[in-house]
């Protein structure tokens, strides 16, 4: 794995969770995180001078705190505006980490988000992975997975 994109996609998750989800993910995972059942899947192609996949993983209860959080309500709005938050949360990274990989002034397209069932068998990806961060989120975790397909990522 590289390094440095390592490095930037550490960045932009916490800064997002932070930032939009009034969050504070931690590198360290308690036991109940680790343990805690997968919950939901979403991904992101991004085209340009490199193209590739972004996902976006969360376990245990994270996704109802998230959206509430980001929605500023007390409770957990349904299942569908909970998609269109975590796809959010997953463009949002997405967005930080393309300037990342080449050229920064380079114009990359971002696909619509994808919604995975988490027992989809989409979840064996054959792609390079270039980069992985599993945080700690209240009680449960969030793992993003930057996928490369094409194109040279600059070291």
């Amino acid at each position: 794995m590289n390094k440095r994109i390592q490095t930037a996609l550490y960045r932009a998750t916490v800064s997002t969770f932070e930032s939009m989800g009034f969050l504070l993910p931690t590198k360290e995972l308690d036991e109940n995180q680790l343990k805690a059942a997968a919950e939901a899947i979403v991904y992101i192609n991004f085209h340009g001078p490199v193209s590739g996949r972004l996902y976006l993983r969360t376990f245990g209860d994270l996704l109802p705190i998230l959206t509430a959080n980001m929605m500023g309500l007390m409770e957990a709005p349904g299942s569908s505006l909970q998609q269109d938050a975590l796809g959010e949360l997953a463009n949002v990274i997405c967005g930080h980490m393309v300037s990342q990989l080449a050229d920064p002034a380079a114009a990359y397209q971002l696909d619509s988000p994808t919604f995975l069932s988490v027992r989809s068998p989409d979840n064996q990806e054959t792609r390079p992975l270039e980069a992985q961060v599993q945080l700690g989120v209240e009680n449960g975790r969030a793992v993003v997975e930057l996928l490369i397909s094409e194109g040279m990522v600059t070291p």
